[in-house]
């Protein structure tokens, strides 16, 4: 109670106050929910965010490549460190958002100059609702030289991202689609499935709490998915699913390394070093590096091989579904420690053994929620103030049912969000 007391009291002092102590207020609000969060790695955080913002001052003053390498080497040293010292220390929530920020944010000055005030520097990199796991900002798309003006508008979208967020990650995540892959045969087949949709349910929800925190104070964060299970294409899956990662991976290392200017062998090794990267930085096991070999693998089958853009509308549902089942079964690769494990849960798929229809129905029954959460109409809903009287009718209705199911449920607020492992 206390602690909401706090937040609210900041950002009401936030919008009183001008644009030279926003950011200031804005930083130090950042750190106090983080300490609410993750107290154990504040430190860590903040010592990063300091360092990097000082390199922030530095860059634009002397534009040398070398200068440019330090703090993303440290970055990477810093990564490497945490990693190897998981089991004692362990790498601080949000620190790969932190990373990836500073890194754009950075380079971007290397290329174009730009100079942002230290404190700028330092909220864009520490701003709470994205930094645990995202979306990925850049600073010239957060850092503005107007102050932030009280908008009940943007404020009211907002509390509606939140309450989708919270009906996503609560009843459609934690209640509906969470499942243990203990079983054996088609009973196996369809947990992990539905844990390809609890995945995506968990993911989404955080993001669009941190779009609707975001527009409480002033910012409109970038979307980071757009219905990815729909996608008929590996490539168009990966334009879908986290897509501010995906766009910092296709600006500082495709792009760089020649992207689609490559042909044959080059775009190969570019498109592999992509995903081993995008792999190895989710985790520094083996799984996880199988899991950006064999992606990348598939994107290049389906570029020289099948070609999934000259099949017919048939081919392309039918792809459409090898898509969905083929990436939710390497999301197996995010929740084992080792790729034996991986084999033998391969074999028990082809263990004969007694079928439990209730994990098939549930299944059924989760993606046609996840197909009514994401039809447009529904996101328009919440993206958008209604203004005729039949919309407003409908967005008051899906919110008070969201919330009445949140009651209902009894769903404590959580932070267990499974993309905080990474």
């Amino acid at each position: 109670m206390i602690s909401a007391i706090v937040i609210l009291v900041c950002i009401a002092v936030y919008y009183i106050i001008g644009k030279n102590c926003q950011s200031l207020i804005l930083t130090v609000l950042s750190g106090y929910i983080y300490w609410l969060v993750a107290p154990s790695s504040l430190y860590l955080i903040l010592g990063t965010s300091l360092v990097m913002a000082g390199y922030g001052q530095i860059i634009p003053r002397c534009q040398r490549k070398w200068i440019l390498c330090q703090p993303i080497l440290l970055l990477i040293i810093g990564f490497i460190l945490f990693r190897y010292l998981s089991s004692s220390v362990g790498s601080p929530l949000g620190y790969s958002v932190v990373a990836f920020s500073a890194i754009s944010l950075l380079v971007d000055q290397y290329r174009t100059g730009l100079k942002y005030s230290y404190i700028d520097c330092l909220s864009s990199l520490l701003f709470a609702p994205k930094i645990f796991a995202g979306p990925i900002v850049r600073a010239n798309n957060f850092i503005s030289s107007e102050a932030k003006r009280f908008d009940w508008s943007l404020i009211y979208k907002g509390l509606k991202y939140l309450i989708f967020a919270a009906f996503c990650k609560l009843i459609a995540g934690d209640i509906l689609t969470n499942i243990e892959c203990d079983q054996t045969g088609f009973t196996l087949f369809f947990q992990i499935l539905l844990f390809g949709l609890n995945f995506f349910f968990d993911f989404w929800a955080y993001s669009m709490m941190a779009i609707g925190a975001g527009m409480i104070m002033g910012y409109e964060l970038p979307i980071s998915f757009n219905r990815p299970y729909y996608s008929t294409s590996f490539r168009s899956f990966w334009h879908r699913w986290n897509i501010t990662l995906g766009t910092w991976l296709r600006d500082y290392i495709y792009i760089p390394m020649g992207g689609k200017c490559n042909s044959g062998l080059k775009w190969c090794v570019s498109i592999l070093s992509v995903f081993i990267i995008s792999g190895l930085w989710h985790g520094s096991t083996w799984p996880f590096l199988l899991w950006g070999v064999i992606h990348g693998l598939l994107l290049i089958i389906e570029r020289f091989i099948i070609r999934p853009e000259r099949l017919k509308k048939f081919g392309k549902v039918s792809y459409g579904i090898v898509v969905f089942v083929l990436v939710s079964f390497l999301w197996q690769l995010f929740i084992i420690d080792d790729v034996s494990v991986l084999s033998n849960r391969v074999g028990s798929l082809f263990t004969i053994s007694e079928f439990n229809w209730a994990v098939s129905i549930r299944f059924l029954i989760s993606f046609i929620v996840m197909a009514g959460l994401t039809n447009p109409s529904a996101m328009d809903l919440i993206e958008n103030n209604s203004k005729r009287h039949t919309d407003i009718i409908k967005e008051v209705t899906m919110l008070s049912l969201m919330l009445l199911s949140l009651v209902i449920f009894n769903c404590p607020l959580s932070f267990n969000f499974f993309y905080f492992r990474f």
